[in-house]
């Protein structure tokens, strides 16, 4: 059975075809992100400057004194391009020699492969917090808020722009 293409049909499939490639990049690019803390944790509300002084290394600890880490997916990765440049002010291109700096006396930043490994090192690290896209979050943690706001509000830091 030989099947034949029309000018039309071939326009209408790539057009299709583009539609899906621009969707997905989109949909990677649009994450709802949230800083999760341990379910425990006596940590509701932090200022986004704060937040942002942690991860740049400005701030090595929390106001009561706990050692500041903080677990995240790989940050070259495309859909960390928007936190990267919120939280650390670099591109995801500048990021590698940033982390490296920043983990040379301590690890500081720890990166893991998946939504599930970002839990357990929130869970198993007294002063960790994580970046965790929204829809990953289980019971055993709880999301941060950002200026009194969260990651569904208008206006929280980590939403895509």
């Amino acid at each position: 059975m030989k099947v034949r293409l029309t000018t039309g049909s071939l326009a209408l499939f790539l057009g299709a075809a583009v539609l899906l490639l621009l969707s997905v990049t989109l949909s990677a690019s649009m994450k709802k992100w949230a800083l999760i803390v341990p379910g425990g944790s006596k940590l509701e509300d932090v200022s986004f400057v704060e937040i942002a002084k942690l991860c740049r290394g400005e701030k090595q600890s929390w106001p009561d004194g706990q050692t500041f880490t903080l677990v995240m997916l790989a940050p070259e990765a495309p859909e960390m391009r928007d936190p990267v440049r919120k939280l650390f002010g670099v591109s995801s291109t500048e990021i590698k020699p940033l982390v490296a700096k920043l983990n040379g006396t301590r690890p500081f930043i720890k990166i893991v492969e998946h939504d599930e490994d970002v839990l357990r090192a929130v869970n198993a690290t007294p002063g960790t917090i994580g970046i965790i896209d929204v829809y990953a979050i289980n019971s055993s943690v709880k999301v941060l808020r950002i200026d009194g706001r969260l990651p569904f509000d208008p206006g929280y830091a980590l939403k895509a722009n």
